[in-house]
C-alpha cells in the first residue's frame, strides 16, 4: 500500500507576378518554401507540455545561461510567443498538466547564491490567469520525469545531490517514485523503479511507463510499466539500444522516442499492439535533451542540443502521425 509522506497544498499565396514585355510574359516565379517554425529562445534541458489548447515550453538553458521564461506554441499557426510571466530559471526538470488549468513544474537544476543546486521548488502555472504560484518539493530531483495517471501526478526517478560523496559532491540516481493525489491532497510513495535512473515516463491506458535512462555510470535499454492497482512494475520489451538524454511522445498505441546521448539521430517507435520496436520513418533531425509533445495527430520535437558544450537549438520539428 502507498505510504503517505506529507500533505501539500493543491496547487498548466504566394502572389504570382506576370511581367509583360510586349506580348510575352515571364514564367511564374516559384513559390518560396515555407519557413520552419522556431522558438524565440534556443534551449535544451527544458520541459514542454500541452493542455487542450496549446503547448508550453518551460526553462532550459543556452549559451547565455539558465532560462526563466515560458514560451507558448500555437499548434495551429505553429508560432511561438514568450509569455509575460517568469519562472525560476532551471533545466532538467519536468512538467505535467493536471487536466484542467494548472501545469506543475518539478525539480531540475537551478542556481542559488551563485552555486548550482537541485531546485526544491514546485511551480504551478495557471494557463488561464497566467500566474505562477510556488510550493516546496518534498524530495527534489534533477532529470526526474513526471506524468499524470488518473487523479494523480507521478514523479519518477532522477538524481539527488550527495554533498558528502566527494569534495565537490556528486549526483546519485534514485529509483524513487512519488504520486500526488488530487482527491486528498496527499503525497504518497509508490513502488520504486526496478533500477535507479534518470528516465522518461508517460502514461498509457491506465499504466505509467518508464523507458531508457542513465544512472551516471550505465545507460539503460529497459522499458517498464507500472500498474497502480497492484503497485508493481512489469518489464516490457527492451529498447534496441541503451538510450539516454532522449524525449518521448505517445500517439494512440505507439510510443515515439527521439534522440540519444550517443546517437543524436536515433528515432524509435514501439507498437503496443505488436510489442515490437522499430526505427521511426520520419525525417528527424538529431539532438539530445530536446522535448517532445503530442498535440492531436502531430508530434512536436522542440529544441535540444548537438554539442556536449551546450550550443542550443531553436528548432520546432513537427511530424504528422495520424491516419
Amino acid at each position: 500500500m502507498p505510504k503517505p509522506l506529507t500533505s501539500i497544498k493543491s496547487l498548466f499565396s504566394v502572389a504570382v507576378v506576370l511581367l509583360a514585355v510586349g506580348c510575352a510574359s515571364a514564367p511564374e516565379a516559384p513559390a518560396p518554401k515555407a519557413e520552419s517554425p522556431t522558438l524565440k529562445y534556443a534551449r535544451y534541458g527544458h520541459t514542454a507540455v500541452a493542455d487542450d489548447e496549446a503547448i508550453y515550453v518551460f526553462g532550459g538553458t543556452n549559451e547565455r545561461g539558465f532560462i526563466g521564461n515560458i514560451e507558448r506554441i500555437d499548434p495551429v499557426t505553429k508560432t511561438s510567443t514568450v509569455l509575460p510571466v517568469r519562472i525560476l530559471p532551471r533545466r532538467y526538470g519536468s512538467a505535467v498538466w493536471d487536466g484542467n488549468e494548472l501545469i506543475y513544474i518539478f525539480g531540475g537544476v537551478g542556481v542559488h547564491e551563485g552555486r548550482y543546486r537541485i531546485e526544491p521548488t514546485i511551480e504551478i502555472f495557471n494557463t488561464r490567469t497566467r500566474k505562477v504560484s510556488r510550493t516546496k518539493m518534498h524530495l527534489p530531483r534533477r532529470l526526474n520525469s513526471a506524468a499524470r495517471l488518473g487523479e494523480q501526478i507521478y514523479v519518477v526517478g532522477g538524481s539527488t545531490f550527495d554533498a558528502e560523496a566527494s569534495e565537490n559532491g556528486e549526483f546519485r540516481a534514485t529509483a524513487l517514485v512519488t504520486a500526488y493525489d488530487f482527491t486528498n491532497e496527499q503525497l504518497n510513495r509508490m513502488a520504486d523503479l526496478p533500477d535507479a535512473r534518470d528516465t522518461k515516463t508517460f502514461s498509457h491506458y491506465g499504466k505509467l511507463c518508464a523507458v531508457g535512462g542513465y544512472n551516471h555510470n550505465d545507460t539503460f535499454a529497459r522499458f517498464d510499466c507500472y500498474n497502480p492497482t497492484t503497485d508493481t512494475w512489469q518489464a516490457m520489451p527492451d529498447m534496441p539500444s541503451a538510450t539516454s538524454a532522449h524525449s518521448v511522445a505517445v500517439h494512440d498505441d505507439k510510443l515515439y522516442v527521439f534522440g540519444n546521448y550517443s546517437r543524436l539521430d536515433q528515432a524509435l517507435v514501439f507498437d503496443f499492439n505488436t510489442q515490437q520496436w522499430s526505427n521511426a520513418d520520419m525525417p528527424y533531425q538529431g539532438s539530445r535533451h530536446n522535448a517532445a509533445v503530442t498535440f492531436g495527430d502531430e508530434i512536436f520535437v522542440i529544441g535540444g542540443t548537438t554539442d556536449t558544450k551546450g550550443s542550443a537549438l531553436d528548432t520546432i520539428q513537427i511530424f504528422a502521425v495520424g491516419e
